[in-house]
Parts: C-alpha cells; sequence; structure tokens
C-alpha cells in the first residue's frame, strides 16, 4: 500500500511539474494580421515571445510590436519618403497581447505608407 502511495505521489509531482512548463510552450501573443486592398485581404496569423505563426517575418515583427508594448496604433514612420499615389490599404490587427485583447484597424492612402508604418509587422 505505501509503495501504491509512493507511486501516486510521484505521480502527481511530475504532473504538476509538467504544467507550468507547458504554459511556458505558449506564446503569450497570438495575433491576426490582415491586409485589405479593395476586393483582395491576406491574413496572417503571428505568435510572439515564441516567435512564430504564418507571418512571413515573425522575429522582426514580433520586435517592433515589443517596441510598442504590443499597441499597433503606434507603429509609425512619420519620415517616410512616398508618392502620392491613391491606393487605400487597409490594416486589420486583432488577438491577445500578453493578456490584453487587441483590436487595431489603420487606414493608409497606399501600400507604401502602409508599409512604412508597420514595417515587417505589415509586410505580408
Amino acid at each position: 500500500m505505501k509503495t501504491l502511495a509512493l507511486v501516486v505521489l510521484a505521480g502527481a509531482v511530475v504532473l504538476g511539474n509538467a504544467a507550468p512548463a507547458a504554459a511556458s510552450q505558449r506564446s503569450r501573443a497570438t495575433l491576426k494580421i490582415s491586409v485589405i486592398t479593395g476586393e483582395s485581404t491576406k491574413s496572417v496569423r503571428l505568435t510572439c515571445d515564441r516567435d512564430g505563426g504564418d507571418h512571413p517575418s515573425p522575429r522582426a515583427a514580433c520586435r517592433l510590436l515589443r517596441s510598442v508594448k504590443g499597441d499597433p496604433a503606434k507603429l509609425r514612420n512619420e519620415r517616410a519618403m512616398c508618392t502620392k499615389e491613391y491606393l487605400p490599404h487597409r490594416v486589420r490587427v486583432t488577438g491577445v497581447w500578453r493578456g490584453k485583447k487587441v483590436a487595431f484597424t489603420g487606414r493608409f492612402s497606399n501600400g507604401c505608407l502602409m508599409k512604412a508604418a508597420g514595417r515587417a509587422v505589415y509586410t505580408l
């Protein structure tokens, strides 16, 4: 009976230690990033703090988002050199950043201004 109790206790200890490890494996940020141009929409998933997803440059995108604490509205490039062509681009970012809900929509006059603002984040 003592042996069975020790086996059960050892199993509980192992399982108890496995849960935090599994939790640390999960990303602390999961975002869906969509770029909408006219009738076309392209979307990708980005995870950060375990950078990945199907975003083409997850490390660079996560680095930029970390610099603005996960707030895409703070991504800017005031010194962008772009033409004045008018081909509207919209960006939608939704998901969770370190426990905080993210819901952002940005509007840009053209793709150059969009990419200048969001750099790797909006380059899909």
